[in-house]
């Protein structure tokens, strides 16, 4: 088959990435379109992935209009012209579209709420011919939605696909210095435009001083820093990133895609949003991950939050100098980890099957009982 990927977000790339090599190592052709998103076509360098470059929109009416309608226009010819078989996005509305008027089969991968019900995602569901979750997604996009037991993160962090590598080289510590990923995010993506974001500049560098009087601190960030914090930033391959996260004492940050991956890897994880995702809950009910709001204090909290969100800035910060402590029970939460990774599944596995046997695999799936999920574990 002829197969096509479109990414955007550069977590996609990572998404899809071990997916394409097992297609072409079954004999598919494999073809990738992406939208030049941060550090997308940078991973897509590194992992020596041949792509194509869509358009990308800024941040108003107009230009969303044109640029789809360029797009649209644009994907149409080359689904034709390339005789693509099936197309493998999250929710692209270009593409949605694109394959539906071509009556391309395009499966779509969603898991983040808040996106998929937002005016860019949301009325373009539809034309899905499959629509696939993770079985934590809080919400329901469609009555035909499949899901699947895992993170999305799994597909290229299950152990079966990743080895974490010694970082102490890279990052320049001796293998007994403990050491802390703080992350600050831009809040520029389409999915945040209405979220009033996470830590302020006074409480980034409260955290990050508070926690360097017991470990080391690196900064990863994808905006400017303030001059105080600058000496923290992370300087690595990105590649690179989550073999540091795996080795870390702590993961802190406003980026859900690097929270999980780090519970993923073994390493607690703090995160700080003002809405969640399903699998960030999914973690903090397990207690693997601790949730909190963008507000003060605990106190401030709406009454209609879910029990698992542990409070506001203050507990945040104080649950971070926490679990760098000692006192943390390491071994404890170790456990937790691997009774929690025994029920997931490897993704990718399962989606190249899917994709492999579609549309026959819709139907199966929805069957589904835990025998057929463990020939993907």
């Amino acid at each position: 088959m002829n197969i096509l990927f479109v990414t955007g977000h550069p977590a996609q790339v990572h998404n899809f990435r071990n997916v394409r090599l097992d297609l072409i190592h079954d004999g598919h052709r494999v073809f990738w379109l992406t939208t030049p998103k941060d550090i997308a076509t940078n991973l897509l360098d590194v992992y020596d992935i041949p792509y194509t470059i869509l358009r990308k929109p800024k941040h108003n009416i107009l230009s969303q209009a044109f640029v789809m309608l360029r797009n649209l226009v644009w994907e149409i010819a080359y689904l034709l012209r390339n005789h693509i078989d099936i197309v493998i996005t999250r929710t692209d509305p270009y593409t949605a579209i694109a394959a539906w008027i071509c009556q391309i089969p395009n499966i779509m991968l969603q898991d983040t709420e808040h996106a998929a019900v937002s005016r860019l995602q949301g009325p373009f569901a539809r034309f899905g011919s499959a629509y696939l979750e993770p079985e934590c997604f809080s919400i329901s996009v469609r009555a035909d939605e499949i899901r699947f037991p895992a993170n999305i993160e799994l597909s290229y962090l299950h152990p079966k696909r990743y080895t974490p590598s010694s970082v102490e080289t890279l990052l320049g510590i001796d293998a007994q210095t403990p050491y802390a990923i703080v992350r600050f995010v831009k809040w520029d993506a389409f999915h945040d435009s209405q979220l009033v974001g996470g830590f302020t500049i006074e409480q980034k560098v409260e955290l990050v001083q508070r926690l360097s009087q017991q470990v080391k601190v690196f900064i990863s960030s994808e905006s400017e820093l303030p001059a105080e914090l600058e000496p923290y930033r992370i300087h690595i391959p990105i590649e690179r990133m989550h073999d540091v996260q795996a080795a870390a004492s702590l993961f802190v940050g406003e980026s859900a895609t690097m929270a999980s991956e780090s519970v993923v890897l073994g390493t607690p994880a703090i995160y700080i949003d003002e809405v969640g995702r399903g699998y960030t809950d999914e973690e903090a009910r397990e207690q693997l991950l601790w949730m909190y709001r963008p507000i003060a204090f605990k106190e401030a909290l709406k009454a209609s939050e879910p029990q698992w969100i542990s409070g506001g800035v203050r507990e945040c910060i104080e649950k971070a100098v926490e679990i760098c402590s000692p006192t943390f029970d390491r071994q404890a939460y170790a456990r937790k980890h691997k009774q929690w990774m025994a029920t997931k599944i490897d993704a990718s596995a399962f989606l190249t099957w899917f994709i492999e046997h579609y549309p026959a695999s819709v139907e199966k799936t929805r069957k589904a009982d835990e025998t057929f999920w463990n020939q993907f574990k």
